[in-house]
């Protein structure tokens, strides 16, 4: 089946140092009804500052607790390949279905060393690939053309997601190949809509998964008024107020405030979230929620009109 929907990415919480596996317990209690699954141990789950070994355990862990009918997504964002290929192979046995895998970090990557990296990565672990096109962290930029060379070389390149806000590759990969696309930046994600992206790996879905469930339901279904009218009450608040920079810390400090995490605490290099930013992130948040409150009607729909 093609891979699609509202996969949001997962922020790692953490305790004292160590993995909070309740936190996950708590967070998925609150969103994975109304999610088409997740990313875990991508760069929002701080990935670069985790062990191999920890990254195992998470999936894992996830992977017991993730009802059936929800598809698990791992991250495999690693500059060395064996280790990648530890943790993609343990998430395969564990349930995974997918891998998201950026380009590996800190080389001066072409074309060809991706293709061979990617292709011997998908090899070992059999997971299929979600390309994460994100050339602000990666340093490697890709062309229409190089991720469609990407796929042709490795087949088990299956779907790409977005960062880079070209949202003309956008629409080129819908119409030139089968590949799904997956919105990857919240502070662009309704422009993503517009631009036929298959689904979303953003954090947003986990803000207001209801709300984010019906926004983009609304709009595949051709209701693009009450989508966007529902998009601009509810989630453009807490996204104008959210990012970009910090959205780990931020989400953390949010999840803490919630109750769903016990501790807003990151890992060096990442600092949790000052006061002033935190102020900023809470009044987007409950502006939300008022925009729920004022319109929102739980089951898909809401009370705004057509026109």
């Amino acid at each position: 089946m093609k891979l699609q929907g509202n996969l949001p990415v997962i922020p790692t919480p953490f305790t004292k140092g160590g993995i909070e596996y309740a936190g996950f317990d708590k967070l998925f209690d609150r969103v994975l009804e109304d999610l088409d699954g997740y990313v875990v141990c991508g760069s929002t789950g701080e990935a670069p500052a985790l062990t191999t070994r920890e990254r195992i355990e998470i999936m894992n862990y996830v992977a017991r607790i993730t009802p059936k009918g929800k598809t698990a997504v791992v991250g495999l964002g690693h500059s060395s390949l064996e280790d990648a290929v530890r943790i993609g192979s343990a998430a395969a046995e564990a349930g995974a279905r997918a891998a998201l895998v950026p380009s590996p970090y800190y080389f001066p990557n072409s074309l060809e060393m991706i293709i061979d990296y990617v292709g011997q990565l998908a090899l070992k672990t059999g997971l299929d690939i979600v390309f994460y096109d994100n050339p602000v962290t990666t340093k490697t930029v890709f062309t229409t053309d190089s991720l469609i060379a990407l796929a042709n070389a490795v087949p088990k390149v299956t779907a790409i997601k977005m960062t880079d806000h070209n949202l003309g590759k956008i629409r080129e990969l819908k119409e030139r190949t089968g590949l799904s696309v997956f919105g990857g930046d919240d502070i662009i994600c309704y422009r993503a809509f517009e631009a036929g992206v298959d689904g979303n790996m953003i954090i947003a879905p986990i803000i207001y998964p209801a709300s984010f469930k019906a926004c983009w339901e609304m709009f595949r279904s051709g209701n693009g008024a009450a989508s966007f009218d529902l998009y601009c009450r509810v989630l453009l608040p807490f996204i104008s107020m959210f990012g970009p920079g910090d959205e780990i810390p931020a989400t953390k400090m949010l999840f803490h405030r919630l109750g769903l995490y016990s501790s807003p605490e990151t890992r060096s290099p990442l600092l949790t979230s000052d006061a002033r930013r935190t102020k900023e992130v809470m009044e987007g948040y409950y502006q939300g929620l008022r925009g729920e409150h004022s319109g929102f009607i739980p089951g898909g729909s809401a009370t705004a009109s057509n026109t």
